[in-house]
């Protein structure tokens, strides 16, 4: 019974990564299409966000069924809470994906100004540094990068903030329809940046048994942090290969293992 259990541990945290890495491939295009005007993406990455949606609630209700049929206890029980909460933030940034898309297709052939196209890529590369630091903690079972999360974050915040200054550089020849949407779709960003620190927040309580805020560790030295780290059940973590191989989808952790002159 242990190792069917071990077994169902392991594949619920591989399936939770894989939705993970599927979500920010997703977003990726997402940014793409609507910097680039591409339609066929935008209808596309809708199409990829309505799977990762099917995905999520299948998971949930996986989440769900451990409990009643396993009663966990200990680090199996905060694991299974993890990946709830998880799979719920999970599914808002698949919400807020597909909203980028819509906005997309809508300002698709129309004539977008360019301040903001710019500012929107260059917050879409801040929040993917977000979500990949996100993963590798969860991979990694690493609280050093949760707690990165934070300051990762803020600039993310600053950013947006940007937006609306733009807008009030725009005149009248501009399209101001296009604008608004473009700035809901940093929106939307901004948002998905929150939910992979929650997300964080959620790991430390998997990983140490208590409630910390990722700003109480962000000055903890290592001996600290690994200080904190709680007893482990024997099935939590039983296949990080495939952890990393899932992962590693994500264009931002390809580069850190690949060559640095994908990244010029």
């Amino acid at each position: 019974m242990r190792e069917t259990f071990n077994r169902q541990l392991t594949e619920m945290r591989q399936e939770l990564v894989y939705i993970y890495a599927n979500i920010d491939l997703a977003l990726h295009d997402a940014v793409d299409a609507l910097s680039e005007g591409d339609k066929d993406k935008a209808k596309a990455v809708k199409a990829k966000t309505r799977e990762m949606d099917e995905h999520c609630a299948a998971l949930e209700q996986k989440a769900f069924m451990l409990i009643a049929t396993q009663q966990p206890v200990a680090s199996d029980l905060r694991l299974i809470q993890f990946v709830i909460y998880a799979n719920f933030n999970l599914a808002r940034m698949s919400n807020h994906v597909r909203n980028i898309a819509k906005t997309a297709k809508r300002c698709a052939g129309r004539d977008v100004p360019g301040q903001l196209i710019d500012l929107l890529a260059s917050e879409g590369h801040l929040v993917y540094r977000v979500l990949s630091s996100c993963v590798t903690a969860i991979v990694e079972d690493d609280l050093r990068a949760a707690s990165s999360l934070p300051v990762l974050d803020e600039p993310v915040d600053e950013l947006y903030k940007q937006f609306f200054r733009s807008l009030a550089t725009l005149g009248p020849d501009d399209d101001m329809d296009a604008a608004s949407r473009v700035i809901m779709a940093s929106r939307m960003l901004e948002r998905i940046s929150d939910n992979a620190v929650e997300i964080g927040e959620r790991l430390v309580f998997l990983l140490t048994g208590k409630r910390r805020s990722l700003d109480d560790l962000r000055d903890l030295d290592d001996d600290d942090l690994q200080e904190m780290y709680a007893a482990r059940g024997v099935g939590l973590v039983t296949d990080r290969d495939t952890d990393e191989q899932l992962a590693h989808q994500i264009p931002e952790l390809r580069h850190e293992g690949g060559d640095a002159s994908d990244e010029q």
